[in-house]
């Protein structure tokens, strides 16, 4: 990088840095299939059925199912109430969400006696919008989090020289050495850490505790999108085939606080404020291809997802403040660089999925249906040049380990129609990607659907529980907490006959 160029960069507060966790694999691994009201009214279990928009994400011969083109949007909102367990301290979080969660439509032509369709569908794979804090005691400090990062990291690099402000030492660590060499130098600066001048790049924590007070307040914000280009049509009477490209869309923001308290009266640092701000914005693609058979009136459907192939750009910001005893006064630090740092593009390549689906017709009546889905989430991989990227292969090898070999998605859901009526009902469970702790979402739907005739009104409500286990952080202080978020959904859809 040119001198000009980087002076440009110290200007305008950017940083260009390399760094990616096992937590990115779990966070962009986690799915769940969320559309329209009609589909999550009954769990989501349209492989055998298709003639609804959202069945078009999970089969793409579900849309060649339709008689006539339709539209349809879906509005809904969501109420949460999330306990946090941390160390068996249990606390207590709600909110409120609304959201635009499906869009779709369908074009059907028959030609010849042959039947096909042209469709688009958005649906939801995920909603990472939540807002907790927690807090509870703990015999771990923050200070294992930066003596972590500081073995081994040269003392002169954590300096402030003359004619330097803090601004361009992160930023030159950042540009140089990287995200580790950055959390060395703000525990250092914040004086959490101090240097062994007996032991070269060793270093020891300025804080004496037994139990500390520990609280995180997370604000998580953005969702993963998939956008499917639908074409499908019918073989014979009883055979329907379908393909669709995938464009998936990943947005995560995420804004934490963690602060630490407690220490023992001999203890040099006596309090810690440490703020991270997250920007994650990724574009995918992937194919799938689908097919439902007739036979008389049992429905069986087939579908497969390629690895999907993710492009991730990450941003973050850090800022930490302490408050450090001196000489029988209280100092306080805050070392605020004031960077964005703006992290290499990286590639996830997210594992295939196989859809099993059967479903049975009682005539006018209604139906039954179930979806069996499985997923093998060791498959997942970071881009590691063949193997030449040793962190990203160190990286890939905890994925193997850790990451569940095969994971499944149970579906079911029934519909029984009175006249223009439809009474619907469905449960779904999801496993979830990780496995050394437990992770899952399950729940159970009611919906209600109305016909008439050009327009159909569908509204569901959903009672779901979303339980999955989180790192403070992913090294030094690794100490777990759990999010047991119960959710009550309801959904609205407008479909319109084209």
């Amino acid at each position: 990088m040119s001198k000009l160029i980087f002076k440009l960069y110290l200007i305008l507060g950017i940083s260009v840095i390399y760094s990616q966790t096992y937590e990115d694999a779990i966070r962009y691994n986690q799915f769940y299939h969320e559309g329209s009201s009609r589909f999550n009214s009954m769990g989501g279990a349209f492989g055998a059925l298709g003639g609804d928009l959202s069945s078009i994400n999970i089969n793409p011969a579900g849309s060649s199912i339709f008689l006539k083109s339709e539209l349809g949007f879906t509005l809904n909102f969501k109420n949460q109430e999330i306990k946090n367990d941390f160390n068996q301290f249990i606390s207590n979080s709600k909110d409120n969400l609304y959201s635009f969660n499906h869009l779709g439509f369908v074009l059907v032509y028959d030609i010849n006696k042959t039947k096909f369709s042209l469709g688009y569908n958005m649906n939801r794979l995920n909603d990472f919008n939540k807002l907790f804090s927690f807090s509870g005691s703990n015999n771990r400090g923050i200070d294992n989090y930066f003596l972590h990062y500081a073995d081994g990291v040269p003392y002169n690099d954590l300096l402030v020289y003359e004619n330097e402000t803090i601004q361009d030492a992160y930023k030159y660590l950042g540009d140089n050495f990287g995200f580790g060499d950055q959390q060395a130098f703000l525990g250092f600066q914040s004086y959490i850490i101090n240097a062994d001048n007996d032991l070269p790049g060793k270093y020891f924590s300025n804080a004496v505790y037994n139990n500390l007070d520990q609280s995180i307040t997370a604000v998580r914000k953005g969702d993963h999108l998939k956008h499917s280009i639908n074409f499908s049509g019918s073989l014979k009477e009883n055979i329907y085939m379908g393909i669709n490209l995938n464009f998936h869309s990943v947005n995560y923001e995420e804004d934490k606080l963690f602060q630490e308290s407690g220490y023992l009266n001999e203890s040099p640092l006596r309090k810690v404020n440490f703020k991270e701000k997250l920007f994650a914005y990724g574009e995918g693609l992937s194919f799938q291809i689908g097919t439902i058979f007739k036979i008389k009136e049992l429905r069986l459907g087939l579908s497969y997802t390629t690895p999907t192939l993710i492009k991730i750009e990450e941003e973050n910001a850090q800022y930490i403040e302490t408050n450090i005893i001196e000489n029988e006064i209280i100092n306080d630090y805050v070392i605020d660089p004031n960077i964005i740092n703006f992290y290499e593009e990286y590639k996830l390549t997210l594992p295939s999925k196989s859809l099993f689906s059967i479903a049975y017709i009682f005539g006018d009546k209604g139906l039954i249906s179930l979806d069996y889905e499985l997923t093998k989430y060791s498959n997942s991989k970071f881009n590691d040049n063949n193997g030449k990227d040793t962190y990203m292969k160190s990286l890939n090898n905890i994925i193997k380990n850790r990451l569940n070999d095969m994971s499944e998605s149970i579906r079911i859901g029934g519909e029984y129609r009175i006249k223009d009526y439809s009474l619907r009902t469905g449960y779904y469970y999801y496993k979830g990607p990780d496995s050394a702790y437990e992770n899952y979402r399950s729940g159970v739907s009611l919906g209600l659907g109305i016909n008439y005739g050009f327009l159909n009104v569908d509204i569901s409500v959903s009672k779901s529980k979303d339980f999955n286990k989180n790192q403070l952080y992913a090294n030094g202080l690794t100490n777990l907490y759990s999010i047991d978020n119960d959710l009550f959904t309801l959904f609205t859809t407008f479909r319109f006959k084209l």
